[in-house]
């Protein structure tokens, strides 16, 4: 390889290096993880709400003999936690997952129900649903805040010379008492955005926590997406 052939390889892969360091707010893929990621809340939610109102029902009703096909549709409702899920790979992942449920209008109520509490596939579906629930509110919290602090940085330069907006950073709240001596904490570690150049520095550092947390949502969503997947596909041999 000759010395122009090094640096134009070098040369594309270092734009190769700064697309994906850079670019990754300019793909469309990128907004498809986020919105499967902010799905895991409402679906979370919805979930829980669900099964959770299902079981205790069940439960209840199981000596009077109509909890026990309570607790079957708990099950069926698992299956069907499957189907949407495999739905959100197909569509947000690109995914070719499919899940396949008993047809109730080929089945007599008594095969239904023997078949529905039989699979386990639907038992692992039904701690599935709950496990969305525990997954989805910190993943709905953490991108919340990463990126209400990344776009208010970043549109600093915009905001901070208009009256009442006030942009001021203080680490610690209250006064140490040093001796004789009382040290206010807010003074020593705090932060105030008052002049253009400080507004611009705290805009780069609001671009660079919203790269960072583009790419952390494409991380997660491929992590959560595989684990799915897998566990899908797994369910389905």
């Amino acid at each position: 390889m000759t010395r122009s052939q090094q640096f134009d390889t070098a040369e594309a892969g270092g734009w190769s290096l700064a697309n994906r360091l850079f670019g990754v707010g300019f793909r469309r893929e990128t907004y498809a993880n986020l919105a499967y990621l902010l799905a895991r809340f409402p679906l979370g939610i919805a979930y829980f709400t669900v099964l959770i109102t299902g079981l205790s029902l069940g439960v209840g009703l199981v000596p009077m003999v109509v909890g026990i096909p309570i607790l079957a549709g708990v099950l069926a409702l698992g299956g069907c936690i499957g189907v949407v899920e495999a739905e959100l790979l197909t569509r947000l992942r690109g995914r070719d997952v499919s899940v396949t449920l008993a047809d109730p209008h080929e089945l007599s109520i008594t095969e239904y129900l023997k078949t529905v509490a039989t699979t386990p596939r639907n038992y692992l579906l039904v701690a599935f649903g709950f496990a969305s629930f525990v997954v989805g509110i910190p993943l709905f919290v953490a991108i919340t805040v990463v990126f209400s602090i990344g776009f208010t940085l970043a549109a600093t330069p915009f905001l901070y010379w208009i009256p009442g907006v006030e942009y001021e950073f203080t680490g610690l709240r209250g006064t140490i008492e040093i001796g004789m001596l009382s040290v206010d904490t807010g003074s020593v570690v705090g932060a105030s955005i008052n002049t253009l150049p400080e507004a611009l520095a705290a805009s780069a550092v609001g671009v660079v926590v919203c790269l960072a947390g583009l790419h952390a949502v494409n991380l997660s969503a491929w992590l959560l997406a595989e684990l799915t997947e897998r566990l899908l596909m797994f369910l389905s041999e």
